[in-house]
């Protein structure tokens, strides 16, 4: 996959995290234990200290034990850094974490007991981690965050994944054939089956993240092969002088009968719509600029559809009901969110938060820790 690589502290931190808050962290609350102590007696790192930021019913949110939260997701996810500038976002993270602070106050014993063992397998992770990255300590102490904080604000993270699982389990099992059915209608197009060629000229090295070439030199290049494979060029040739792509490079750009959903989304569009036989315009992604030439495609009905797609479209229809379910308990919380005023920051035209920013779902720090192995991929 042609993304840059990860510093290491990040990618360790990743697996690490990733051991602990599962991706079921998306979901909603299960059974309230009213005899359950609230996060507020957990012992939140910077519980009480600073100013109160935020007020909610059953409880508050002082800025001392929310700059340990947000340092501990920044740590986990940088991306999140940038989003906290954006005060519409920052605004959603306080609510968010008020929510986590509810949701471990409803933990069954149970939950709470699982929860336990999600900590412990953390701190003998997270302890190995630091024995090899110096990276990953400079970060931490750059943050004054400790491992019996992390711990903390882990427990509270982790009792909300147990949680939503309940939660995820008892939409799983209501989910109809109906519904899975009015997904796949989404999007027909991810299940076609395609078979592409194609030349992939890159602006950064899949290994490295070093910059090869300029937008404008890599269209430029793009256009040469397209050129000569109009003309009659040999797609084996071709695609060995000038394809980046590890992948097909060495098989004339082919990619044979794939499941066009697997691609990245502009690679994916063109695969989907360009016009069979024919030699495309270069196509931009986040790669690079991609000379295609769609072979062949297949739609797949429904009825044909893998048991595995199937199994992913019922999570995607699972994963709309969590999420409705979650910004309905939010919303009953009254959060009223009091931050100090700061400058208006606006993010890029084509920024988006990620599972760690969004306004209604809370983080999943594994997002990004497994790259694909196609550079066509997502």
């Amino acid at each position: 996959m042609l993304h840059p690589k990860r510093a290491s502290a990040r990618r360790v931190l990743f697996t690490v995290l990733a051991a602990v808050l599962l991706a079921a962290l998306v979901a909603g609350c299960g059974k309230k234990n009213d005899n359950k102590a609230n996060a507020d007696k957990v012992g939140l790192p910077g519980s009480g200290e600073g100013t109160v930021i935020a007020t909610y019913d059953g409880g508050q949110i002082t800025s001392g034990e929310f700059d340990k939260y947000t340092a501990f997701m920044e740590v986990s996810d940088p991306q999140t850094a940038m989003y906290l500038q954006i005060p519409q976002f920052k605004e959603q993270f306080v609510k968010q974490f008020a929510l986590y602070k509810v949701m471990y106050g409803r933990a069954t014993d149970a939950q709470a007991k699982a929860a336990d063992e999600d900590v412990k397998n953390f701190e003998t992770s997270i302890n190995d981690a630091l024995k090899t990255s110096t990276d990953l300590k400079s970060q931490l102490d750059q943050k004054k965050l400790t491992v019996d904080e992390m711990k903390k604000i882990v427990k509270v993270l982790a009792t909300g994944s147990q949680i939503a699982k309940a939660q995820s389990d008892e939409f799983t099992k209501a989910v109809t054939d109906a519904e899975i059915k009015a997904e796949y209608d989404k999007n027909k197009a991810d299940y076609n089956i395609v078979t592409v060629r194609h030349v992939l000229v890159a602006t950064t090295d899949s290994t490295t993240g070093k910059q090869l070439r300029s937008d404008d030199e890599a269209l430029k290049r793009a256009k040469e092969a397209k050129d000569k494979l109009d003309k009659g060029g040999d797609w084996n040739a071709i695609a060995k002088q000038y394809s980046d792509d590890p992948g097909s490079k060495d098989k004339g750009g082919l990619y044979e009968k794939q499941q066009a959903k697997g691609w990245d989304t502009d690679f994916k569009n063109a695969a989907n719509t360009q016009p069979i036989g024919k030699i495309g315009e270069p196509v931009q992604s986040q790669f690079g600029y991609h000379v295609i030439k769609v072979e062949s495609r297949e739609e797949t009905a429904y009825d044909k559809l893998a048991q595995a797609d199937k199994d992913e479209l019922k999570q995607s229809v699972v994963s709309t009901k969590v999420q409705n379910y979650l910004q309905s308990e939010e919303e009953k919380l009254n959060v009223k969110v009091t931050l100090p005023a700061e400058p208006s920051a606006s993010p890029s035209a084509s920024a988006s938060p990620g599972a760690s920013a969004s306004p209604s779902a809370p983080a999943s720090p594994s997002v990004s820790a497994s790259p694909s192995s196609s550079p066509a991929s997502k």
